[in-house]
């Protein structure tokens, strides 16, 4: 398994880290600006600790951490965010100082606190901003074969943000005919001071070859960077494009057992939150039944499908009802999140903001599914699309989930190429599956709720895309496969 100081929670926790510590220091600078002491500020410490935890947590939830997938179109927008996060805050600390006559903070440490964290902040985040240009990943890509330098064109391509390709490296044979030739990998040591390149990049199919893994243990030994392309996708790009997945990479992702976690742990944060959730988001369950009732009288409320679990056990997963009863006269079509002419006006709403999914806190309840995990899909489409799509039944080695990180990261997809693209972040996900990772996770689905789901906005992918003929020769037999069939829940 990948170290954990790898994993994409680290990213975020160093972040994270960097405003807390600016958001506390400005508050013990305004401590001895005030009070002439640098250390006196244990009463405001309650107050100012709870605010900034508000502020970390509103931040990621406004993507503010992860720059380079929800970049905004310029950085006011994202100072915008920031001091808005920065406003609530305020009010946490205020509210908290309130709880106790003791723990108040005065007008005048709060303002003068405020007069040097806010721009500390500012600064900070537009280094964060821009970082992917002022200090980008140099990497060098060893390419000699022709599977390789069909890679290398690709990456060329579709460069991962934050990252910038310099060149390529050969293994035996000299290629002057290109200005982005660098060399032979028996020069590499030359090549990274000549470069200032900071990493070097293959495809693991070269672990295969003595005599490149002498010299890249070399170089690891030497204190340079070396990792396959994978590896590097999976640092800048936050899933795994599936053209690169081998069986040693899925082995390799497994190395150390996290059985604790996904046997205990996982399972008592699942019983404790949905038992909250049930008891907390009963008005709007009750909202959404009288959706139901009111748009589409002549059905059931609740309606309940077949679907895929752990290790492929089946189970009936339970749902308010969307579409009215007659969705299916015209034959079964893809279901999608919205424009689907068989959701029936509140339907959508519901869908929109997941209403129609508080009836599956009774699946975890239960133990057919977890929080967060790989969504549950229907057995025939899972027989299908695991007949196109190579290591597809890698996503139910877990649980299933509520949300997921396929969910918070790509928006509801209608094409083999959409489950292709969510069975990568899914892929991601088992490799990386972790306390930390799931509770970001849920930070991320507050941010995806509110905002009405993902926006339908396709960017350019580091991937492989489906062959053409898959495409358009499976996708009506998979539609009318996958589509569920609604059944009166008892």
């Amino acid at each position: 398994m990948q170290s954990s100081i790898t994993g994409p929670w680290f990213k975020m926790v160093v972040r994270a880290g960097r405003d807390v510590v600016m958001f506390f220091g400005a508050y013990l600078l305004a401590n001895y600006a005030r009070f002439s002491i640098l250390w006196r500020i244990d009463d405001y410490a309650p107050a100012i600790t709870a605010g900034a935890v508000s502020l970390v947590s509103i931040i990621y939830i406004l993507g503010l951490y992860s720059v380079e997938s929800h970049r905004r179109s310029s950085f006011w927008t994202h100072a915008i965010l920031l001091v808005f996060a920065f406003a609530l805050a305020l009010v946490v600390i205020t509210l908290v100082g309130y709880l106790h006559f003791d723990l108040r903070i005065g007008r005048g440490f709060m303002a003068i606190g405020c007069l040097f964290s806010l721009p500390l902040l500012l600064v900070n985040h537009w280094l964060l901003y821009h970082k992917h240009r002022i200090a980008p990943d140099r990497v060098a890509f060893v390419a000699e074969t022709e599977a390789e330098m069909q890679e290398y064109l690709r990456m060329r391509q579709f460069c991962p943000p934050g990252v910038h390709l310099v060149g390529r490296i050969c293994i035996e044979r000299d290629d002057d005919s290109e200005n982005e030739y660098l060399g032979r990998l028996r020069n590499t040591r030359k090549l990274i001071r000549q470069h200032r390149l900071d990493r070097i990049v293959f495809l693991e199919q070269r672990l295969n070859d003595e005599k490149v893994l002498h010299e890249l243990r070399m170089l690891r030994y030497l204190g340079i960077h070396c990792s396959s392309v994978i590896s590097l996708c999976e640092k800048h790009l936050h899933y795994v494009p599936l053209h690169l997945v081998t069986m040693h990479w899925l082995v390799n992702s497994e190395l150390s057992s996290r059985n604790l976690y996904f046997s205990k742990l996982k399972r008592l944060f699942d019983v404790i939150t949905s038992l909250l959730l049930l008891v907390v988001l009963t008005p709007f369950l009750l909202l959404g039944m009288c959706i139901v009732r009111l748009f589409s009288p002549e059905g059931p409320v609740f309606f309940r499908q077949e679907r895929v679990g752990r290790f492929g056990r089946r189970f009936q997963i339970y749902k308010l009802r969307s579409m009215r009863t007659d969705a299916e006269k015209g034959g079964a079509v893809w279901s999608s999140v919205s424009k689907d002419p068989r959701v029936f006006p509140g339907g959508a709403f519901m869908r929109k903001y997941r209403i129609d999914e508080i009836p599956q806190l009774l699946n975890v309840l239960r133990g057919e599914m977890s929080f967060v995990g790989p969504r549950p899909e229907r057995p025939e489409f899972v027989s299908k699309l695991a007949r196109i799509l190579p290591y597809y039944q890698e996503r139910h080695m877990i649980q299933p989930g509520l949300t997921g990180w396929a969910q918070v990261c790509y928006p509801y997809g209608s094409s083999i190429e959409d489950a292709k693209c969510k069975l990568e972040y899914d892929l991601y996900y088992l490799k990386h599956a972790g306390v930390l990772f799931d509770i970001l996770i849920l930070l991320d689905t507050v941010r995806v709720v509110l905002g009405g789901g993902l926006k339908n906005t396709r960017k350019c992918r580091y991937t492989a895309a489906v062959p053409a003929e898959l495409e358009s020769g499976n996708t009506q037999r998979l539609v009318a496969a996958a589509e569920p069939r609604m059944t009166q829940a008892a």
